[in-house]
């Protein structure tokens, strides 16, 4: 790194530390040293509740020094940390936590720009062990496991002492890579890539709530996407299993947190922040978010809520809302038809929705935020005309009291590992930008719609992320070494990436993820995706 650039990237440190809140103490003469890495911006990896759960219980940890580092944009090839500007080769353990298929190339370039060796089996002994977790890197490890020594699957309580401990006794005992390794791929919750027989069957960490307390941002940062906003948990999994949502299958079962524990942990660590978060796969169906939210807004503090389901809209609800000063509210109804809405076990129905819509055009709430699926299995061009005639009716009752903005996203569906549409084949490009060109032509015809238009190829490009297997490394290296378009970089690396993104698989076919065991069977599965193809018809 060039002086001008240390020194610019210094200052831009210098800045984003003096603007956080943070509660983290780093032990500074620790014998073990991490650099915890977001392989996206600081923004999008300061709102992500899990990246920093993981950065405060590591720190928590005696002995155990850890740091953060991000892709920092305005300085293209510099791989450092937050903390103390160290390179990542110079740290014991680089951890990786990954929340986004899209990020599996930002990884590799930082293990490239970091002067680390990107594929495992190549790297030195004396460069750091590399690690991953996080819910994409535990849906299927396949597309990276090239790149990484150990992932860590599942959630991060239950194995975190052991794994810590190991990590640590490690580094004093100056043990052989190779050895440490092999004693890691025994441990429970743990993908040791190199060790791994194909016949063993790794459970993923998971954790009772029963008499834990959720976790917490350490770290309230006015550059966060989520801006100086406090965020807890409130729950973990959904009960309702959409047929297409991973999260609510490998975090499965739905579980929650008390309300007294939440309340609890929000008014002992909030640093003074008045914009509360609340996150929860399924936010909606936590018992006590009524009395929540108005103990919270009680209490002066604003809220700040994750997506929400229509038929749990209560005009007394909203009042709480209003009075938490939110202004937007979001809700995924996923498909314009109530058919299709039931073939993906989305059971929420017309006039659940349009009630919803009533009331909120009654209320104070001045927009709203809609996201939809194309290309769900069995979706007809009459669900598309569904999703327009949906967006209409809802358009016509926020308008006809007070002028409301609809912002709608519709992004393509994409199969994932461990739900019954794990079998289904993703849309052609061709026919993502057919569906998508028509709803943009007949969303501008309704006003007060904003339509978010998404990349098709990047949608695509997630599929291959999603669903491939090991020969999808070899691809993404080849891409960044050379600087190649994504067709010939699959070439090269003998992926037909059509075959694993646009045909349907069968019970009997071996998926790259099939060794994870996370509470479902695979039977239970098949027998879900069979039901959603007989309602289709």
């Amino acid at each position: 790194m060039k002086k001008i650039g240390a020194d610019g990237f210094r200052a831009y440190r210098e800045k984003i530390l003096s603007r956080e809140s943070n509660t983290v103490v780093i032990q500074r003469e620790a014998l073990l040293s991490i650099a915890l890495v977001f392989p996206n911006t600081y923004a999008v990896g300061m709102a992500n509740l899990g990246f920093q759960s993981v950065y405060r219980l590591f720190n928590e940890f005696p002995n155990v020094r850890c740091e953060r580092a991000f892709i920092y944009e305005q300085f293209p090839g510099v791989i450092r940390t937050l903390e103390s500007g160290e390179e990542l080769q110079n740290f014991d353990i680089v951890a990786f936590s990954i929340a986004y298929e899209l990020d599996f190339p930002n990884l590799v370039q930082i293990l490239i720009s970091a002067g680390i060796e990107p594929f495992a089996a190549d790297r030195h002994p004396l460069q750091p062990l590399v690690m991953a977790g996080g819910a994409i890197a535990f849906l299927n490890p396949a597309p990276i496991a090239p790149f990484i020594d150990f992932f860590y699957l599942g959630e991060i309580e239950p194995q975190l002492n052991s794994l810590l401990n190991s990590l640590v006794k490690f580094k004093q005992n100056h043990a052989h890579k190779e050895d440490f390794l092999a004693t890691l791929a025994e441990a429970e919750g743990i993908l040791v890539p190199s060790k791994f027989s194909a016949k063993k069957t790794i459970k993923r960490n998971f954790q009772s709530l029963k008499d834990s307390t959720p976790q917490y941002s350490p770290v309230v940062s006015p550059d966060s996407h989520f801006k100086n906003m406090f965020l807890t948990e409130v729950g973990r999994g959904c009960g309702r299993h959409c047929n297409f949502c991973a999260a609510s299958h490998i975090y499965h079962p739905f579980r929650i947190f008390s309300l007294e524990k939440i309340l609890a942990t929000i008014l002992s660590h909030h640093q003074k922040s008045k914009r509360i978060g609340l996150i929860g796969a399924a936010l909606s169906d936590y018992p006590g978010l009524f009395q929540l939210c108005e103990a919270l807004v009680d209490q002066g503090f604003e809220l700040g809520l994750s997506s929400f389901r229509l038929d749990m809209i209560t005009p007394s609800f909203l009042k709480i809302l209003e009075k938490g000063k939110l202004h937007t509210l979001t809700f995924a109804p996923e498909a314009g038809t109530e058919r299709l809405r039931i073939v993906i076990q989305k059971n929420l129905s017309e006039q659940q929705i349009l009630d919803a819509s009533h009331a909120i055009a009654d209320s104070n709430i001045n927009q709203i935020k809609l996201y939809f699926l194309i290309g769900l299995p069995g979706e007809r061009d009459e669900d598309l005309e569904g999703i327009v005639d949906l967006a209409n009716s809802i358009q016509k009752i926020l308008w006809k009291k007070k002028k409301k903005m609809i912002f709608i996203s519709v992004n393509t569906f994409i199969p994932k590992p461990f739900t019954p549409f794990q079998w289904s084949a993703m849309e052609t490009i061709q026919e993502i930008q057919r569906k998508r060109n028509y709803l943009e032509k007949q969303f501008r015809k309704i006003a007060g719609v904003r339509f978010t238009r998404k990349s098709a190829k990047e949608e695509i490009l997630q599929g291959i992320f999603s669903l491939g297997n090991q020969n999808v490394a070899q691809g993404i290296y080849l891409k960044l070494k050379n600087n190649l378009d994504w067709h010939t970089a699959w070439k090269l690396s003998n992926l037909d990436f059509e075959s694993v993104i646009h045909n349907n698989r069968d019970l009997e076919d071996d998926l790259p993820w099939d060794f994870i065991d996370y509470g479902i069977s695979k039977a239970k599965l098949w027998k879900n995706w069979l039901t959603s193809q007989v309602q289709k018809t």
